[in-house]
């Protein structure tokens, strides 16, 4: 099985009970710290390889076909846990928000680069923020080299609004830095490829722009091409729909984790060819 998003193990640990002693497990992650842990963890398993690799670069890592491939989107604990990565704005810290810190930029490089224009676009649809225009304003003007900086300012535009707005804030800035969506349909391209017959490929996603592209790719793979003159059928469709809505976590799930209850897993399988 092929986890694209090793993160400290959690999953991959739980798969490797799975799959038993014939198995082999390959895991993925962007994060070097997080890739270092998750190796120290799963140590005990047989056959397992983990790569210092971003899922954006599935396709040319020259990987076999898998059985299952496991996506789980987004931020994994240890970036909210450690207050030096910046993703969190409860602790000042640099404001660097990369998921890999030994490539590309940190948002606060990255906001001395963008123009106003676009940075106002990253705010209004990956934040979904009022006033995205006036506040990538003032971010350019000020141009905040720290999380607590990036507070300051935000307050400065929304006022008493700005707490329940930060989350958005930090969540616009870390998918225009870490170009997560980008990413995703790089992923969506490339993954339900390397499934062998009959294997499965599973996407947790968080939000509605990651939880919409993995509905809209895996509703079109899975939906038969249609003749256009009679409607029927021209063969079947090359994968199946596992998921017909996002399966969401149980209460006691939320209980145990509440960084879960926004998550939804959507699935499909490679289909069989016909003899």
């Amino acid at each position: 099985m092929l986890d694209v998003t090793l993160g400290l193990g959690g999953h991959a640990l739980a798969f490797a009970e799975q799959i038993g002693a014939g198995g082999s497990l390959t895991g993925l992650d962007a994060d070097p710290q997080n890739l270092a842990s998750a190796r120290e963890r799963l140590s005990m398993i047989r056959t397992v390889t983990c790569l210092h690799a971003n899922f954006r670069d599935l396709a040319a890592l020259s990987l076999p076909q898998f059985d299952v491939i496991f996506a789980d989107l987004g931020l994994s604990s240890p970036h909210l846990d450690d207050p030096l990565r910046g993703f969190s704005f409860r602790t000042d810290a640099p404001l660097d928000l990369r998921f890999d810190s030994t490539a590309g930029v940190s948002a606060a490089q990255w906001l001395q680069t963008v123009d106003s224009e676009d940075l106002t676009q990253v705010l209004r649809a990956f934040g979904e923020l009022p006033h995205p225009h006036q506040l990538a304003l003032l971010l350019k003007e000020q141009l905040p080299q720290t999380t607590f900086a990036l507070v300051r300012t935000v307050e400065q535009v929304l006022h008493w609004r700005a707490k329940s707005f930060l989350p958005q804030v930090f969540q616009a800035l870390r998918i225009a830095v870490n170009d997560e969506l980008g990413a995703l349909d790089h992923l969506l391209s490339s993954g339900p490829s390397l499934l062998k017959e009959g294997g499965r490929m599973g996407v947790i996603s968080y939000h509605s722009l990651e939880d919409r592209r993995v509905k809209q790719v895996f509703r079109t793979i899975t939906t038969a091409p249609k003749n256009l003159e009679t409607g029927q059928d021209l063969h079947p469709a090359p994968f199946i729909l596992l998921t017909r809505k996002a399966m969401l976590p149980t209460a006691e799930e939320v209980r145990g984790n509440p960084r879960a209850r926004s998550a939804k897993l959507r699935a499909i399988r490679r289909a069989k060819l016909q003899s």
